[in-house]
């Protein structure tokens, strides 16, 4: 009876663990997809911002140390010094000359002063933004390519000429109504600022990963396939940008934004983006593209029937009047 009770107290304990472990597990549960999620976001963090590979690029490649030293100048010596002149010595200059000027004589130093600040942005400020768009462009696909040339990244057969540049512009309206909805979401009551911080992470990492999803020929909708099955560690890998343009006053974030750019895009090409996999299935893949797509084929489709009731009235014209 003693062994008996001692074997039946055996398999108590050994009940009690196991249901110990039982409870235990299912109120970890929970835990394990937090914890991915909180994982790929900080690998997107991390790849990001391994910036310690951009010398293996830059210490290969001519053309990578060259177009990054043209951003540098451009964006960092050229426009942000155009700006903080302005600011920090021009700006207070003339506020010295109202203070030095009498008060019956305060109009003209303002007028001068207002009249200044127009100009310096019109013929300077906005010219060099501008320019400084287009040249950036080419250099940032100059400096992707380079990188996945030394990678062995080499890209797939060629699209046709047309389909490519149907996907190029399909590319550009989606990008566009997707920076209109992102300006639109910051308005929305107290929640508004969050969402348009978690958006502009995302276009960041669509910048940095753009060239070299170009580089490899993927169409527009393939891309967007795979940024929102990987849309966490997306918003991860733009984060660092996104936050240090958030603490620059406006202007002087894009050229921040800019000047660090071609380091976000060396490392892009060395990142390896991670999915959620414990998550449940909603979570896994995000629609973040819906509306924006939804609203990009509405105005192709406004467009194709405003040619096509165009090209019905041309031909109307054209018809030869009836015969008498």
């Amino acid at each position: 009876s003693l062994r008996h009770s001692h074997h039946s107290q055996q398999a108590a304990m050994a009940s009690a663990k196991a249901a110990s472990k039982t409870a235990g597990g299912a109120g970890s549960t929970p835990l394990g997809p937090l914890r991915e999620a909180g994982l790929v976001w900080m690998s997107g963090v991390k790849d990001a911002l391994m910036l310690h590979q951009c010398v293996f690029f830059l210490a290969r490649s001519d053309t990578i140390r060259f177009r990054t030293l043209q951003c540098f100048m451009l964006n960092g010596v050229i426009f942000l010094g155009s700006i903080l002149l302005f600011n920090f010595a021009i700006e207070p200059a003339l506020s010295l000359l109202r203070r030095l000027v009498q008060e019956d004589e305060a109009w003209a130093t303002d007028f001068i002063a207002a009249s200044f600040s127009v100009m310096y942005k019109l013929l300077w400020i906005y010219p060099i933004y501008c320019i400084s768009f287009v040249l950036n462009t080419v250099m940032y696909q100059e400096v992707a390519d380079s990188a996945l040339g030394l990678l062995q990244h080499t890209p797939v057969r060629a699209t046709p000429h047309l389909d490519r540049l149907i996907h190029e512009t399909w590319r550009v309206l989606v990008n566009l109504v997707y920076l209109l909805e992102m300006y639109l979401l910051y308005y929305i009551p107290v929640v508004g600022p969050a969402i348009y911080f978690v958006h502009s992470c995302w276009m960041a990492s669509i910048y940095c990963f753009e060239y070299r999803w170009v580089h490899q020929r993927w169409t527009s909708n393939a891309r967007l396939d795979y940024f929102e099955n990987h849309w966490l560690y997306f918003a991860g890998f733009g984060f660092p940008v996104s936050f240090v343009s958030l603490l620059c006053p406006r202007f002087i974030d894009a050229g921040v934004f800019a000047l660090f750019f071609p380091l976000f895009i060396l490392t892009a090409t060395r990142a390896d983006p991670k999915s959620l996999q414990k998550c449940p299935k909603p979570f896994q893949k995000l629609p973040i593209f819906m509306a924006v797509q939804g609203t990009s084929c509405l105005l192709v489709r406004l467009f194709e029937g405003r040619l096509g009731a165009a090209g019905g009235a041309d031909k109307q014209d054209a018809k030869p009047p009836p015969s008498k």
